[in-house]
């Protein structure tokens, strides 16, 4: 009784866990700073990944987060992560599409077909390369 009542009544209470390193103001201008993108805080690419993101922290803050952590920071943030995807850039899609749809269901049947009359063997070589068009990502 010598707290008073509030400590009865839980006013005493601050919350759990680690005090933020961020204040709330922080963190208000880092959401900012995020939805206008890497390229416009003057990172060299269209996507943020943690490390970039780290890396704004410090140079607008002086607060060094880890990695692991920053995921769960975004979230808290509302942010989610957003696996890229691949978009070719090749402009005849459909076109491409038709072709391969006829390699398969036309053109490699009928080489097993004649493979099969002629008692051969089907070879084929694959070597590694790089495409020839550029891969895209979104978020």
């Amino acid at each position: 009784m010598h707290k008073g009542v509030g400590w009865l009544i839980g006013q005493h209470y601050q919350g759990r866990g680690r005090k933020s390193k961020l204040t709330k103001d922080q963190k208000n201008k880092l959401v900012e700073l995020i939805k206008k993108g890497p390229e416009d805080n003057g990172f060299h690419c269209g996507i943020w990944n943690t490390a970039m993101i780290a890396e704004l922290i410090w140079l607008k803050f002086e607060v060094r987060y880890n990695l692991n952590y920053l995921s769960s920071l975004m979230k808290k943030l509302g942010f989610s992560y957003q696996k890229a995807r691949f978009v070719t850039d090749r402009q005849e899609e459909e076109k491409y599409e038709l072709e391969r749809k006829t390699w398969l269901e036309e053109t490699l049947p009928a080489i097993m077909e004649k493979a099969v009359e002629e008692k051969s063997v089907v070879l084929f070589g694959d070597e590694v390369s790089f495409a020839m068009w550029g891969s895209l990502a979104r978020t």
